[in-house]
């Protein structure tokens, strides 16, 4: 959360860069795993935006802007921002937030409050809270005109989140990968994958050397009977 990203309707100049006065160590260890997997998982088809002012201009060109943690856009394109503008650019279809007990206090309650608000004003489809103090999930929902809050939970697995299944306990937060391999770092992943296509290829040119040695075996005995046929010889009969 951040304490400079409050909501604001104004036409005076806005921060280009956003500060977490809010983030525990805690709430930063969970951020960085949790836009590590989703990049891993998504980075090649959505936009992945991490604490980067999201800024909403409205109809009497007064704006508006929050510090979202993570917001995926499937639609947009990466770049080099530090400010992300709606309606310039597609609106997220989830945005998420990993809580620290600052939130659950005055200023960072109503911060946190703002920007629910915000996110349901422009059609954000799904907000997810991650608290991992209180080891609780709670996922937002829009229902059409707002963001509608669902029962917090120990487990989230929103198709939004393309196969991530987060778990939590209180001070433990666990993301799982689609298939259900609890997700280390990147490169752990990356070492996997490679070694998941090696066992794939050797067993591909295993079934390959299979099917040129049953091809070359059929080849001999084909042979072979056709040999017994033109002696006189009937093949069934040895």
């Amino acid at each position: 959360m951040d304490l400079y990203t409050e909501g604001v309707a104004t036409r005076t100049a806005l921060p280009d860069e956003a500060v977490d006065l809010t983030a525990s160590e805690l709430h930063h260890r969970v951020l960085a795993r949790l836009v590590s997997v989703l990049e891993f998982l998504v980075a090649n088809r959505t936009l992945v935006l991490s604490d980067i002012f999201l800024r909403v201009r409205a109809e009497d060109g007064s704006e508006e802007q929050v510090s979202p943690d993570v917001a995926l856009v499937p639609e947009a394109r990466p770049g080099r921002r530090t400010v992300y503008r709606v309606p310039d650019e597609p609106v997220p279809t989830l945005t998420v937030e990993v809580l620290s007990p600052a939130n659950h206090r005055s200023d960072g309650a109503r911060v946190l409050a703002d920007k629910r608000s915000l996110f349901g004003r422009i059609g954000v489809a799904t907000h997810i809270e991650i608290d991992p103090d209180r080891g609780q999930v709670t996922t937002w929902l829009h229902n059409g005109t707002e963001l509608e809050e669902g029962e917090p939970t120990t487990c989230c697995e929103h198709p939004a989140l393309d196969g991530l299944r987060i778990e939590t306990a209180p001070g433990v937060v666990r993301l799982f990968l689609p298939g259900g391999r609890e997700f280390i770092d990147v490169p752990t992943e990356m070492a996997r994958a490679e070694a998941e296509r090696d066992r794939a290829e050797a067993e591909r040119d295993r079934a390959e050397a299979e099917r040129v040695r049953a091809d070359t075996e059929r080849a001999r005995a084909e042979r072979l009977a056709r040999a017994l046929r033109e002696a006189g010889i009937d093949p069934t009969s040895i």
